[in-house]
């Protein structure tokens, strides 16, 4: 499991950092949109595109840590972010700690995504303007397998007919396998004549079974469908997959996010 560091000279009081960090019309300008956020809470964080976490605050102190420990889309691997920040002469040194990554590809991933987070951060609290990311083009997702699952998930995800009826009726043409990695071709007639691709890599680290999923292609949907359709199919995955993941988490996960909607 990897740690990554990211650290930012934010020009403004610690009072107004903090605050930027746990009042939710704040907190929304820069990262995602929540109810509420206080001391050993739940929390559920919406970003864009139906993309979330949810978890728990596990620090609380203003002006000097917030704490989280959250699952991406309420399931797959859990992360621990520190927030801490500390009073300088010219203003706040605001340090993000995220502890969590199982690979050192998602691990830089994250460095460089924390990384543009406080930049947003900062220009947020600067300018009072929104620095929100756009959604995602791509619907990625982690599951662990339960045990014994994965030879039952890849013969599912190698079935056109799992497809139409666990992803809400799409057609998949499924493409010549590669060694752990399954790919297909997705249409639906909702999307006219638009196509999106899906990429399931199946893998096990340090013992521990796992299924990377990815959905691309949704841009290429007619305008007025691509966002609320990726949106959509958010929870048609969670759902889809649950019955294969540890203790059916991504279920519950799909409960919450058409909860909030």
């Amino acid at each position: 499991m990897y740690t990554v560091v990211a650290q930012r000279q934010i020009p403004a009081p610690v009072e107004t950092v903090w605050d930027y960090l746990s009042k939710p019309e704040l907190l929304s300008k820069w990262f995602a949109d929540t109810s509420y956020i206080g001391p050993d809470a739940p929390i559920h964080m919406e970003t864009a595109g139906g993309d979330f976490f949810s978890g728990r605050v596990i620090e609380w102190d203003p002006g000097i840590v917030l704490g989280v420990r959250w699952k991406f889309l309420g399931c797959g691997p859990e992360y621990e972010v520190r927030f801490s920040m500390l009073r300088r002469k010219q203003g706040t040194e605001l340090t993000v700690q995220d502890r969590g990554a199982i690979t050192i590809e998602e691990a830089e991933c994250l460095r460089v995504g924390w990384s543009e987070f406080l930049m947003r951060f900062e220009k947020a609290l600067l300018k009072n303007v929104s620095t929100r990311f756009n959604w995602r083009k791509a619907l990625t997702l982690t599951i662990r397998i339960a045990e014994s699952r994965q030879e039952q998930l890849a013969s599912s995800l190698s079935d056109p007919r799992w497809y139409q009826t666990a992803l809400a009726g799409v057609r998949a043409q499924i493409h010549e396998p590669r060694k752990n990695e399954i790919t297909a071709s997705i249409t639906h007639d909702a999307w006219g004549d638009a196509e999106t691709r899906t990429r399931v890599r199946l893998k096990n680290i340090r013992g521990v079974d796992y299924a990377y999923v990815a959905h691309e292609g949704w841009s290429e949907l007619p305008a007025k469908l691509a966002e609320d359709e990726r949106r959509r199919f958010v929870g048609i995955w969670l759902n889809a997959l649950s019955d294969f993941s540890v203790d059916g988490s991504c279920r519950l996960a799909s409960v919450a996010s058409e909860a909030t909607r």
